[in-house]
């Protein structure tokens, strides 16, 4: 009996890592299942539409961040810039591979141009480079065949940024 044991000691480390293995590559299995479950729900999440993109992020702090800069508040305005660049940025990540998502990178010229201008702190840049970015919406529109929605400096009386 010691005999049979002593020769199956060497194989009985053996047996362990095996079996060891063979657990490990069951969990392996699960936490690979559990990934491409959790893979497949967000397939199926929510992405918002470049529309509601635009609606809901870029429109309102395109808006914001003229008030700002026409009020000399360079640090709402800085913010408003950021967030509007957020809402490019999102439309890069969520529509990647359209038409939008390779478009709207005509905008990032005129983005940092707002941004030297806020930086300097100059009303003047400031209102420059506002029109150039509008003029720069308003042909990014136009190279995807919606045109129609006309983005304007915002009018004071009525705080609006869209021609109707």
């Amino acid at each position: 009996m010691k005999r049979i044991l002593a020769t199956l000691l060497p194989f009985a480390f053996l047996f362990s890592i095996v079996g060891c293995n063979l657990q490990g590559d069951d969990e392996e299995g699960q936490v690979k299942l559990q990934i491409d479950s959790l893979q497949n729900q967000l397939s199926h999440e929510y992405i918002p539409g470049t529309g509601e993109i635009m609606n809901n992020i870029v429109q309102p702090h395109h808006l914001k961040l003229w008030l700002a800069g026409q009020n000399k508040n360079w640090q709402l305005a800085e913010y408003e810039r950021k967030q509007l660049l957020g809402g490019f940025k999102r439309i890069q990540i969520f529509h990647k591979g359209k038409p939008e998502a390779a478009a709207v990178v005509m905008i990032f010229p005129a983005m940092d141009a707002m941004e030297k201008a806020i930086r300097a702190k100059n009303s003047d840049a400031f209102k420059s480079s506002f029109g150039v970015l509008t003029n720069t919406c308003n042909t990014c529109h136009e190279s995807l065949k919606t045109g129609f929605n006309v983005i304007t400096v915002p009018d004071p009386k009525d705080l609006e940024n869209q021609r109707f």
